[in-house]
């Protein structure tokens, strides 16, 4: 395993999977919103597209296959039931193990997952039903995602606290 690999499984080894979704909290919104913007310019500059959920495989996409070893680089994400948020955990892993083999787009978009792998990290869930994106008690609609015009998003740590401690 590369050095970004290794870090990408180290950082997906401390998230508390079973603990995920047990909060809300304001930043989630902050951090899907960008998740959502740069999948969009990926897909825009790549100019292709996926199927309707900004849920895909990056290698795929870039038409770069992985060994399968990276899949079951991170053995935590196994105890992880929902099928969307793992996916997400692969697709990190995936750019992850593309960068170091020196892929360029990889290189270019390694932080593509970095908004949502924080929403993780920070506690957040989400599920996909009946075409919209279920984060908390809001619902992202995603049969108009793509044409969305989305500004950027501070996602530093700073930034993240300052919205969930609004009105403390």
């Amino acid at each position: 395993m590369g050095h970004l690999l290794n870090k990408a499984v180290e950082r997906l080894s401390f998230i508390p999977f079973e603990d995920l979704g047990k909060n809300s909290l304001e930043s989630y919104h902050v951090l899907i919103k960008e998740y959502l913007r740069r999948v969009n310019h990926f897909l825009n500059e790549m100019d292709t597209s996926v199927d309707r959920y900004p849920v895909f495989s990056f290698a795929k996409t870039i038409g770069e296959t992985v060994d399968e070893k990276v899949y079951q680089a991170c053995p935590s994400l196994g105890i992880l039931q929902n099928p969307y948020m793992k996916a997400i955990c692969y697709c990190y892993l995936e750019i992850t193990e593309l960068a170091d083999q020196g892929t360029n787009q990889a290189i270019k978009y390694i932080n593509l997952y970095e908004p949502i792998i924080k929403f993780i990290e920070r506690g957040g869930s989400f599920t996909i039903k009946q075409g919209e994106m279920i984060v908390g008690n809001a619902a992202y609609p995603l049969t108009y995602w793509r044409g969305l015009d989305i500004e950027e998003q501070d996602i530093s740590d700073i930034a993240l606290e300052r919205v969930d401690n609004k009105g403390i």
